[in-house]
């Protein structure tokens, strides 16, 4: 059955890529409509969200944050449909950096790279830095449970020539291409891992929260610079990104210097800009209380 709903539905989204712009956030709007007001999808895990990050808010503004933050949801899933029918140009004139100088200089020196970021702003659109960077670059990413909704969205990001690495490989994949090559590493590093699996907690908006480490560690035993990827919305379908040095070294850094300082750059830029941030993942559904095995602490849980 999943097989034929797909077979059903790509034809639509084939068809939505190759639409202009405006039509397509017309239909994101529709989208919007049915997600937020009709099916209410995800509304109090965004607003719980929201309420712990920004306690200071009132209702009201935590309802207009939350719908806000659903619409730019849509709009990511829209953008990332119209990515299929996109050409380079067209990408490269909607997802600026300006800085890609700053980690070139590197590649030509073959020096192995991290890129940390979160899922704030256009994330999905990130497969076009690609074509500026002078680095052989690895996405990692998360599979899909539905096979042939994977290879979709693995195909679509991989539009650049970027190669995609799943997650559990990613340790793998990552110690032999330090090795070899000048390579990238990319990832969206704000994953939430289930109370079964946390082990470290660091703050973010206040709150122990649980986190992967694994970046800080590959850097750390890799001696690799690591970037933090600012992404900023500047209107709709239209983005601007920077990056921002945290080490270049890993080696040389504190334990939890690294993961501390991109959450306190990501934190920084969701202050900036809370609507674009992914508010519907539960960030904060592992705890101190419910982990079920030894925790580490970052310095700043324990000031």
């Amino acid at each position: 059955m999943k097989a034929v709903a797909f077979y059903l539905i790509y034809p639509i989204l084939w068809i939505i890529s190759r639409l202009p712009f405006p039509i397509v956030y017309l239909i994101s709007d529709f989208f919007y409509f049915i997600t937020y007001y009709i099916l209410g999808y995800r509304k109090e895990v965004i607003k719980s969200n929201i309420r712990i990050a920004f306690p200071e808010k009132n209702e009201k503004e935590i309802t207009r944050l939350a719908k806000k933050s659903t619409q730019h949801f849509c709009d990511i899933f829209i953008e990332m449909i119209k990515s299929m029918g996109m050409s380079k140009k067209s990408m490269k004139k909607r997802f600026i950096c300006t800085n890609p100088e700053m980690v070139n200089v590197l590649a030509k020196a073959k020096k192995p790279l991290i890129v940390m970021f979160g899922h704030q702003a256009s994330y999905e659109w990130t497969m076009v830095l690609d074509d500026v960077l002078d680095y052989k670059v690895y996405a990692i990413y998360k599979p899909l449970k539905n096979k042939r909704l994977n290879d979709l969205i693995v195909n679509i990001r991989k539009k650049f020539n970027s190669e995609l690495v799943a997650m559990r490989e990613a340790t793998a994949v990552m110690n032999k291409s330090v090795q070899t090559e000048a390579a990238l590493f990319a990832l969206v590093a704000d994953q939430s891992p289930k109370a079964g699996r946390a082990q470290y907690f660091t703050n973010f908006f206040n709150v122990p929260s649980a986190v992967f480490k694994g970046a800080e560690r590959i850097a750390k035993e890799h001696h690799t610079a690591v970037f933090f990827l600012r992404i900023t919305k500047v209107k709709r379908g239209y983005y601007e990104t920077e990056f921002v040095n945290i080490t270049s070294n890993g080696g040389e850094t504190k334990d939890w210097e690294i993961t501390d300082t991109f959450f306190q750059l990501l934190e920084e830029q969701i202050i900036k800009q809370p609507e674009y941030y992914l508010w519907s993942h539960k960030r904060w559904k592992s705890t101190l209380e419910n982990t079920k095995r030894a925790v580490e602490l970052s310095p700043r849980v324990q000031q």
